[in-house]
């Protein structure tokens, strides 16, 4: 009998811990473990691509809210934007001016670009649009706080390219409604980290009043044409 104790003893004792084992490890699942500060990755949802914003800090500018990628015109549409844009055609005075060049020097150029960057960093959306400069094969992205201007630039400005993986491009244009009016682009050697040395690249900044549509396809089709030559 003091045998048979022992032995129910036991596997009580195994059932019990069993028993805990069990309950410990439903605790430590995902769904229990998830709270407002801590969660299991990935956790990817429309407005957070993971792959999307590691390219976004290559061009040194680092979401701090939703960021949406917008490659065809139906993109645009779910989120709310209105019918497609027809933007005029640019004429030679909606050319933003070149670094460079005695209407724009390289640092103050360098100063807007920065300004300009740490303002898209900031919102709380972005919208970033990728395609072909018109009339191209050079891809190009367009980084912007406004619904508008990612709507023109998709449906009424870049032409649709091959998708491919997020990632820096020939021609990035920074572009944000607010803040002090400046329009002005640079084309340079690449940095031999994002951009392989032997490449030119091309960066257009718009901010302001200057933000406009017609302003963005004159700086586009201007940087394509800096970089085919």
């Amino acid at each position: 009998e003091i045998l048979l104790c022992e032995s129910k003893k036991k596997m009580l004792h195994r059932s019990f811990a069993r028993l805990a084992s069990t309950r410990f490890s439903r605790a430590l699942s995902s769904t229990h473990m998830e709270t407002d500060e801590h969660f299991i990755f990935p956790r990817e949802k429309p407005g957070l691509d993971y792959n999307l914003n590691w390219s976004l800090n290559q061009n040194q500018v680092t979401p701090c809210g939703d960021a949406f990628r917008l490659t065809k015109a139906k993109d645009v549409a779910k989120l709310g934007a209105g019918p497609a844009v027809e933007v005029p055609k640019p004429s030679d005075d909606d050319v933003p001016p070149e670094a460079g060049e005695e209407a724009l020097s390289f640092a103050a150029f360098d100063t807007a670009l920065s300004v300009v960057r740490s303002s898209l960093s900031e919102t709380a959306t972005l919208y970033v649009v990728e395609g072909d400069a018109p009339g191209t094969r050079i891809p190009c992205r367009v980084i912007s706080d406004d619904l508008v201007i990612a709507s023109a630039a998709i449906t009424g400005i870049l032409e649709r390219m091959p998708l491919r993986q997020p990632t820096a491009l020939p021609i990035t244009c920074f572009v944000t409604s607010s803040g002090e009016n400046f329009s002005g682009l640079v084309v340079e050697q690449g940095d031999g980290v994002v951009y392989p040395e032997d490449d030119n690249v091309a960066s257009v900044v718009l901010s302001g009043d200057c933000a406009t549509p017609v302003a963005l396809s004159a700086g586009i089709s201007a940087a394509a044409l800096a970089l085919e030559e």
